[in-house]
């Protein structure tokens, strides 16, 4: 009996029968996973995108939308959908068809292409969503992230949770009508590539300085696991920052780590680190800060207790920047 090697859209399939069709559709392609919403989950070397598996979402009736959360540098997902715009290449696209169906069930929905890529803050998209009877709503703003909650027509929520939506996917395929009030080729702005950015290298650098000292620069302070983020964090010595807001410099030397507490001292400027003794002085210029110093009493005129770990390039940013 001859295997069937087609993906038709509108068809049922585990994701075993897609995996096997697909390797016999494509033999000298790497195979497919599932564990995330692209495939292959994690690219920052490369654009590819082979198929995507949307696997949230499917009880709201917006096949062609994809809501992006949790991207970072090893997904890429900003990147790689942005390529395939420009390319206008196609990639395959599964989605969860709406219960009841079996476990692990997907519905091809076939070649597809990226039509748009969308600010949740942009008037296309909250238009889009509008015109479907849907309302994309800004709920909060916590550290710089927003959180993101969908209405529906009796304005119940669709999303479990409020999200830190990122930005919004709209996508072309055979079983999917035309998007109105999209125009083809739309890129997110620079609002959003800053955050995704900016939080990328954020992360690198926390954990780069992190990995460096494991305690507070100034006080010996240990980050336990036990303890509660963040008793001891990272902060940049240098904070000149880019056109897009973001710090220039992410590099491990350009930062401390710091008891939560002294971190915002240091950022504010009411503490300095002299760059060639290591002696942590707190700012005495102004009327409010001559009580500063005798809540720190063991910390004035004192070395910091991890000074030998702080390396020369470090010492010199201290002496230029602060």
């Amino acid at each position: 009996m001859r295997f069937n090697y087609d993906l038709l859209p509108g068809t049922l399939l585990s994701f075993d029968e897609i995996s096997e069709r697909y390797s016999q559709r494509y033999p000298d392609n790497k195979s497919l996973t599932s564990r995330g919403l692209l495939s292959p989950s994690t690219s920052s070397k490369n654009w590819t995108i082979r198929a995507v598996f949307a696997s949230k979402d499917s009880q709201i009736p917006l096949e062609d939308v994809l809501f992006i959360t949790s991207d970072n540098e090893r997904k890429n997902y900003l990147s790689r959908f942005e390529y395939y715009l420009r390319q206008q290449e196609s990639f395959l696209y599964f989605r969860r068809p709406t219960e009841p169906s079996p476990w692990n069930t997907w519905k091809v929905m076939g070649e597809s292409k990226v039509l748009a890529m969308l600010d949740p803050a942009s008037i296309m998209a909250q238009t889009l969503l509008q015109q479907r009877g849907y309302t994309l709503t800004l709920l909060r703003t916590e550290d710089e992230e927003e959180y993101w909650q969908l209405y529906n027509s009796q304005s119940q929520p669709c999303f479990e949770h409020a999200r830190q939506l990122q930005f919004i996917v709209v996508l072309t395929s055979p079983l999917l009508p035309p998007a109105t009030g999209v125009i083809q080729g739309t890129q997110v702005g620079r609002r959003v590539k800053a955050r995704l950015w900016q939080r990328a290298s954020q992360q690198d650098f926390t954990r780069s300085v992190r990995a460096r000292y494991g305690a507070c620069v100034i006080t010996g302070t240990l980050l336990s696991d036990e303890e509660s983020w963040p008793w001891v964090e990272a902060c940049h010595i240098d904070m000149r920052e880019n056109e897009l807001g973001a710090v220039l410099d992410n590099h491990t030397d350009n930062g401390l780590f710091l008891r939560s507490d002294l971190q915002r001292l240091f950022a504010s400027r009411r503490l300095s680190i002299d760059a060639v003794s290591g002696v942590v002085r707190f700012r005495s210029a102004l009327p409010q800060d001559k009580t500063l110093a005798s809540f720190y009493p063991e910390l004035e005129g004192k070395v910091c207790a991890l000074w030998s770990q702080v390396p020369d390039a470090t010492r010199a940013r201290l002496k230029k920047f602060r």
